[in-house]
């Protein structure tokens, strides 16, 4: 941690040993480092200490006068935030560092040691605590807010939540959900049957764009016996009665073909159908909830889709956000994401570095939610366990996984004067800074190198973002 970051943010560090010297000095060196530090010369002040003001780290001697630091590891690491501590010894043995280990300890310090190497084992100890500690967070807010299966804490997911509610409480009024694909319409239109005084019948789907013509007609009507050639003896009920007394949603509804426009239409109007080959009218007692991914009152003023129409599936409209939009729900998702494969694979999945979250945050997911998931699934296989790294995501090649940006030709000149390769290097990478905004992570991928090389090499070439390096 910074000295400044360390202001903004200081941590709480107890410093137990029984030598005065050895107290004194860690807690000069540890408060010069911008943390607030006590100290304590036995266990029992230890633990009184902790029990009035929790601490974020606890430097523990591990010999005491009259304890063994062993035995107050289980006393000092209680609550549902377990303090960290870090063990200091001069008779360190295998056996005791085991212990220590298995009973929760972080790290076992040898004395004497070396200052640097005390004050970067802290700064890593603490790193991985406020990793704990927002980890913690976000997987009780995502359990919050699952209660209603939609994730997200953004302003307009919250919109989306209370017109869900809303539409919910009125069980036969049909809906259109709009949005880009990906975005999660059919988990929406789960969300508002599941609220709704339908929730006991059944929830079925079908996509309009998947099936032909005349298959989509059987398959949504039914047909009678001997209704077409192949058409089965005892002929077939369609969704509008398998889904009888529940919801029936048809996705991709601006994919439907004009001739079943026209019966969709009558059915929304007379509130029944008939089969194919049929000649007897049947009630329809289903609530229709309709998604497209596209603009329908741009299809009904271009003539492909039918204006009455329109105007009947427009009663209640939802409009479900792009991702891009909503990027303050992406640490959300990704956890709760994380925690369904985690459980599906038998992983211990503990959260994400700073790094692959900012990954994450950055990406324009062009797949919406899905790609997210996907994304998310990929990282849960490849890691073994514990918290994901950048190492473990996808590689997106403008805003799609796959590789590394394609850096155009015309953009790049060649230099007039010192054409060494240090020169064109510091040139190049210059130029991928200033096109991506100074985004390090999609900067990185289209150099072909990670975060941290890209950052030594903004170090060696004096690079910054407030002024131009090769006067260009």
């Amino acid at each position: 941690m910074t000295d400044a970051a360390a202001a903004l943010n200081p941590q709480r560090i107890l410093v137990v040993d029984d030598e005065a010297g050895i107290r004194d000095g860690l807690r000069a060196l540890l408060a010069k480092e911008g943390h607030r530090v006590e100290v304590a010369g036995d266990l029992e002040d230890a633990i009184r200490r902790n029990d009035q003001q929790a601490f974020d780290l606890i430097l523990l001697d591990l010999h005491l006068p009259g304890a063994n630091g062993l035995e107050g590891l289980g006393r000092l690491r209680r609550g549902a935030s377990p303090t960290e501590i870090i063990i200091l010894t001069g008779y360190g043995t295998v056996s005791s560092t085991v212990e220590a280990m298995r009973k929760g300890a972080y790290d076992v310090l040898e004395k004497p040691f070396k200052p640097d190497r005390l004050v970067g084992v802290v700064a890593r100890c603490l790193q991985t605590r406020r990793l704990k500690e927002k980890v913690h967070l976000l997987k009780g807010r995502v359990k919050e807010l699952t209660a209603t299966e939609l994730v997200g804490q953004s302003d307009s997911i919250r919109k989306v939540m209370v017109r869900v509610s809303q539409v919910a409480q009125a069980p036969d009024t049909t809906i259109l959900i709009e949005g880009e694909s990906g975005t999660g319409k059919e988990l929406v239109a789960r969300c508002i049957h599941e609220q709704s005084a339908r929730a006991d019948g059944p929830f079925i789907g079908i996509n309009c764009a998947a099936l032909t013509e005349s298959l989509l007609e059987a398959e949504l009507f039914g047909y009678e016996a001997g209704a077409f050639t192949g058409a089965t003896r005892e002929g077939k009920e369609g969704l509008f009665a398998a889904a009888e007394g529940g919801t029936l949603l048809l996705d991709e509804v601006g994919e439907m073909p004009p001739n079943l426009q026209a019966k969709l239409l009558r059915v929304l109007q007379e509130r029944s159908y008939r089969k194919v080959g049929g000649v007897r009218d049947l009630p329809a007692r289903v609530r229709i909830v309709a998604a497209t991914n596209k603009n329908l009152a741009e299809e009904v003023k271009n003539g492909r889709f039918r204006e009455d129409l329109f105007y009947r599936l427009h009663v209640i409209t939802i409009r479900i956000p792009p991702l891009r939009d909503r990027p303050e729900d992406i640490p959300l998702l990704a956890h709760y994401f994380l925690d369904h494969f985690g459980r599906q694979m038998g992983k211990a999945l503990t959260g994400f570095s700073e790094e692959a979250m900012e990954d994450l945050s950055e990406h324009g997911w062009p797949g919406n939610v899905r790609e997210l998931k996907n994304a998310v699934e990929h990282a849960a296989i490849l890691c073994p366990g514990g918290i994901i790294d950048e190492s473990h995501l996808p590689k997106w090649d403008g805003g799609a996984a796959g590789g590394g940006d394609v850096i155009p030709s015309e953009t790049f000149e060649m230099p007039s004067g010192d054409r060494s390769l240090r020169s064109m290097e510091k040139i190049l990478v210059t130029k991928v800074l200033q096109e991506t905004g100074w985004n390090i992570s999609k900067a990185a991928s289209r150099l072909g190198i990670n975060r941290t090389t890209l950052y030594n090499k903004i170090k060696l070439f004096d690079l910054s973002r407030d002024r131009d390096p090769v006067g260009a």
